[in-house]
């Protein structure tokens, strides 16, 4: 089946109340100019995904986590590089994996092997397919903490009608448990996008789209939305106005105080772990040694590597006394470039872009625009989260008598990251410059 036509054939992906638009040809059926990819991908790989096959592919966790993990930082800085500022910025990789792995799921050849690697590489899609398969499982069993992560494709009953394949529907439903809608794609399925979106991050993002136009084909939306209470919540006497020293100027801020007992530091920086509910999630600060610096110019250059090592030298040995401001804010995002930059391109151009597995041949469509919308807030009672786009050995007992002091004042640019204490991997990361 073809589907170009002159319009642009486009698909919406939301991530996280994020959107990846797929188009079709261009009004002259080439493909637009690319940007150099910064990784050197190679070129026409033959394969194509056995979607029967990922439910029972089995695969070694810690490889993966690490892979993860890897790609968290890469997109992080990637991120920070390609859209510059000095303002607060917050990304969730864990919904732009989930979002981009439904993608995967209808892609083959090169687009497919450009796909996996940009998450996985090494492994194969399959593996890759099976780990996010079971992170959204992860998320939506967690306990004591409101976490949840939802998967939903609008098609267009009008272009594609019955026409997108069967199979990648039925893999997307019980993979991914993703709600499949047939629409006419008017005013009145916008608003079923941006309800549906509302709901699911539960009212943190409500919008994800304005508007389809008439060449839309599909839309597909991944949301992710957390809330977790502290395991030691703050008491008033903890809450205190201060000074925070934004990359502006002083501003007044309402600061949370509180000992903690994970303490980091390495030569780049400080940093403390603090507990939600259940202690399978926490809050981890790390900030910078150079105080001079706005957050931004420390996490483009802070690498997974870099992670790994701040990770490693947690310790309880010491008693921490913790400063951090209060804030909220919302970040929005186009993540072509970074994606594009990070070697995946294939998906981009319809000379190259193949997803014939959701629908047509080769070419047909195409990714033309990936948006990731997030927000956050954290106060005294605990931290909401959402986008719609574990450190197991961190727990101990000290004896206070013994205990050293250490001291981390956030009362200037830090990285924060919500993690999974056991795999200490980031669902959420973000940087605080300004308040």
């Amino acid at each position: 089946m073809k589907i170009c036509s002159k319009k642009d054939i486009k698909v919406i992906t939301g991530i996280m109340a994020a959107s990846l638009l797929l188009g079709g040809c261009t009004e002259n059926n080439e493909s637009p100019k690319r940007s150099k990819p910064k990784r050197k991908v190679e070129p026409k790989v033959k394969t194509e995904i056995n979607l029967s096959k990922v439910s029972e592919t089995e695969y070694d966790k810690e490889t993966m986590d690490k892979l993860y993990r890897n790609y968290c930082f890469d997109l992080f800085s990637q991120t920070i590089k390609d859209n510059g500022g000095n303002g607060n910025l917050m990304i969730s990789p864990a919904s732009v994996m989930m979002a981009l792995d439904m993608v995967a799921a209808g892609s083959k050849e090169e687009s497919l092997q450009q796909l996996t690697d940009l998450f996985a590489a090494g492994q194969g899609p399959l593996t890759q397919q099976a780990y996010a398969a079971k992170l959204m499982d992860t998320i939506n069993s967690a306990e004591n903490v409101e976490f949840s992560c939802a998967n939903a494709v609008w098609s267009n009953k009008k272009l594609l009608g019955d026409k997108v394949n069967s199979e990648y529907i039925d893999y997307i439903q019980k993979t991914f448990d993703a709600e499949y809608n047939l629409s006419n794609f008017d005013k009145k399925t916008v608003e079923e996008i941006n309800d549906w979106v509302d709901k699911k991050t539960n009212h943190m993002i409500d919008k994800i789209i304005n508007k389809l136009d008439d060449a839309t084909v599909m839309v597909l939306v991944n949301a992710i939305a957390f809330e977790g209470k502290w395991y030691k919540p703050y008491n008033p006497s903890q809450v205190r106005d201060g000074e925070f020293k934004s990359v502006g100027g002083t501003q007044t801020a309402s600061f949370l105080y509180s000992n903690e007992s994970v303490y980091f530091e390495t030569e780049k920086a400080t940093g403390f772990l603090k507990y939600y509910a259940g202690r399978d999630y926490a809050f981890l600060v790390i900030l910078p040694v150079d105080d001079k610096i706005s957050a931004n110019e420390f996490a483009k250059n802070f690498t997974a590597e870099d992670y790994e090592k701040f990770i490693k030298s947690a310790t309880n040995d010491y008693k921490v006394q913790t400063m951090m401001p209060e804030f909220s804010y919302d970040y929005e995002v186009t993540l072509n470039n970074t994606i594009e930059n990070m070697g995946c391109n294939s998906i981009f151009y319809p000379k190259s872009a193949d997803l014939s597995g959701i629908v047509g041949n080769k070419g047909d469509i195409y990714v033309s625009q990936i948006v990731h919308k997030t927000h956050i807030e954290v106060n005294s009672e605990g931290t909401k989260a959402a986008a719609a786009t574990a450190v197991s050995n961190l727990a101990g007992v000290a004896k206070p008598e013994e205990q050293e002091i250490r001291v981390v004042e956030c009362d200037r640019p830090f990285v924060y990251a919500i993690v999974d204490t056991k795999t200490k991997t980031p669902i959420f990361i973000g940087t605080v410059n300004e308040i």
